[in-house]
């Protein structure tokens, strides 16, 4: 295969170039970054003149050179953009070889591969003004992560489970509100009342153009602890949604890599060694203060010898529990601070009766497209991964994957 035809852009700009409030060096500088570009570097000059022969030695008025080397296919791509922001700039390309130095290693996505390729344009959103309670219905319904909130057609913020949490007044788990007798609904869901999505809503915008490259969106979703973000057009509307399960859609689909001197990425690298873990035959209370505080509030089980034997889901504990002991473990979910186990039900009784199969597993030594089509298969946030005597050796969530996918694309 050929190697990618490199070039270097070179852009011409004054000191005093404005773009809005800032210097448009540093507005083409952020829509490069934006777009996917490998790298640039806004240069300074001592002095120079242009067509119209005026040397111009004062600081703020400094001559700034932007150079940008990148693949020759990626700078088509990308300077239509810079050529909107800096329209009346010099802009040279040439071609350059490179001597040393990798611009991108080849990965799942590449810079090439953009949001549009994988978003949903089908997405949830609602209303600023529209009652909270309509909110949680939704994310809770269509199993989404955030919705987008909208006025007058323009994406203004998004919410969340996180912000139904910690400003709505949801004292519970939205996983546990379908396992609550009506009496603790109504109980569950008081706060909320009367209140309207836009009160509490992230209104800090943050969401992706569609002709954003696929590791940049990825790197943005990281950095801001999201697993979807919106995809919104040049107008702010709300154009589709893109996240964890579209990239892992798209990992599942692609082949294994059939290079024998590739070193394969394999879940064993990626996964996390320290896991939430009970054994058969703890208390049920002990068992309980870890299971309020795990995350998706799920153990994995083990037998004496280390083994996988199942799973501890705390909507299962609740369901199964009655009377005195459920309004105790309901107490115990809204309060600010952790239980000890001692306050939680359960102290002499085990866990046994109350372990359910897991619902798959991970061989250590499975791909990451393996992973990621068993992660969609049973719609889970994490997995056990065990080894080939099948004893629990870590789990890999959606996020360890996701970023392990990242890492090879960058």
């Amino acid at each position: 295969m050929a190697e990618p035809i490199v070039q270097r852009v070179r852009i011409y700009l004054n000191g005093e170039d404005r773009a809005g409030d800032r210097p448009l060096y540093q507005a083409v500088l952020a829509e490069l970054r934006q777009s996917g570009a490998t790298g640039a570097t806004a240069l300074p000059a001592l002095a120079g003149f242009g067509p119209r022969r005026q040397v111009l030695p004062d600081a703020e008025r400094q001559p700034v050179i932007i150079e940008w080397v990148d693949h020759a296919l990626r700078i088509q791509r990308i300077l239509p953009l810079i050529s909107e922001v800096a329209r009346d700039a010099l802009i040279t390309i040439e071609p350059v070889e490179v001597a040393q130095g990798v611009l991108r290693p080849s990965g799942p996505f590449g810079a090439e591969q953009l949001v549009s390729d994988l978003m949903q344009t089908e997405a949830a959103a609602i209303a600023a003004d529209a009652p909270l309670l309509v909110a949680l219905e939704q994310i809770a319904a269509a199993q989404a992560d955030l919705l987008a909130v909208v006025e007058n057609e323009t994406v203004v913020g998004t919410i969340s489970a996180r912000e139904l949490v910690w400003r709505g007044g949801l004292r519970l788990p939205p996983s546990l509100l379908s396992v609550l007798e009506p009496a603790e609904s109504a109980a569950a869901l008081a706060a909320m009342q009367g209140r309207t999505v836009g009160e509490v809503a992230n209104r800090e915008v943050r969401g992706v153009p569609s002709t954003m490259p696929i590791p940049q969106a990825l790197t943005m979703m990281i950095e801001w602890g999201y697993a979807q973000v919106p995809v919104l057009d040049g107008h702010g509307r709300l154009a589709g949604i893109f996240g964890q399960r579209e990239v892992l859609l798209a990992a599942a689909r692609q082949p294994e890599p059939t290079d024998t001197n590739a070193v394969a990425v394999r879940v064993g690298m990626v996964m996390q060694a320290a896991t939430a873990r009970v054994a058969l035959g703890q208390p049920l209370a002990a068992a309980l203060a870890m299971l309020i505080t795990a995350p998706s509030h799920l153990l994995f089980v083990v037998d004496g010898d280390g083994r996988l034997a199942g799973i501890l889901r705390l909507s299962n504990v609740l369901m199964r529990l009655q009377g005195d002991e459920r309004a105790a473990l309901l107490a115990a979910l809204q309060r600010a601070q952790p239980t000890p186990a001692a306050a939680l039900p359960g102290a002499r009784r085990a866990i046994d009766s109350l372990v359910e199969p897991a619902p798959a597993i991970v061989t250590i030594d499975a791909g990451l497209g393996a992973a990621a089509r068993q992660l969609l298969n049973v719609n889970a946030e994490r997995l056990p991964v065990v080894d080939s005597d099948g004893r629990l050796s870590g789990i890999i969530a959606r996020g360890a994957l996701i970023r392990a996918l990242l890492q090879q694309s960058e």
